[in-house]
């Protein structure tokens, strides 16, 4: 038996629409502690038993990738917003090196008193790259799947502060940041497996 792996290396023309929030280093940002995720599950897509999708497996791979960096971005900022949440939500939306890595980050602000206010706005996103296992009949494979994002943020909204007032902000940290996403899914196509494993930030001048 033959088997076949989708791979695109293409700009995608899906773009997210702007989010509640976003952390574009190390942490993100939204007032509402109850923020509702983004569902990645589609009625039309058959998943593991192969029934007929009315998308393929890479055009349901890149709505599924991009809709959990969504989910990170917001879950991460209801976590900053409320110095009471617990960080265990994080692992839904994120694996490690992130996932312990965000959760580091967050418990030492909190345990320096620093508390965060506004928001982060996903100004863009798009898929850049991706591979997908399907068989030979083009159906998805059950075997690992990744997809690389590229998201471009909105920053100058979001502020974090210390217990006097004074901002825990970097002066010139700028507006805008280009971040190189990669969201993996070790239990495809379960559109629940998804898990941002990497970041990468850059400042850039503007998100156009």
């Amino acid at each position: 038996m033959t088997h076949n792996t989708i791979r695109r290396t293409t700009a995608a023309a899906l773009a997210a629409a702007a989010l509640l929030a976003a952390v574009a280093a190390c942490s993100d940002k939204t007032d509402d502690p109850n923020v509702t995720l983004t569902s990645t599950a589609d009625p039309a897509f058959g998943g593991p038993d192969g029934t007929a999708t009315a998308k393929t497996p890479d055009e349901q791979a890149r709505a599924q990738a991009l809709a959990k960096v969504n989910d990170y971005y917001a879950l991460l900022g209801s976590v900053e917003a409320d110095p009471a949440a617990s960080t265990d939500a994080i692992s839904t939306v994120a694996a490690d090196p992130v996932l312990s890595g965000q959760v580091g980050n967050i418990t030492l602000r909190r345990s320096q008193g620093i508390t965060s206010t506004g928001a982060i706005t996903v100004v863009n996103s798009s898929v850049s790259d991706l591979e997908v296992p399907v068989d030979e009949n083009g159906k998805p494979r059950t075997e690992p799947a990744w997809v690389h994002v590229q998201a471009c943020t909105d920053i100058s909204g979001w502020e974090n502060k210390y217990q006097d007032g004074t901002s825990a902000m970097k002066p010139d940290r700028g507006q805008f940041e280009s971040t190189a996403i990669t969201v993996r899914n070790p239990e495809w196509p379960d559109a629940n497996g998804w898990r941002v494993t990497s970041q990468t930030v850059e400042k850039v001048s503007s998100c156009g």
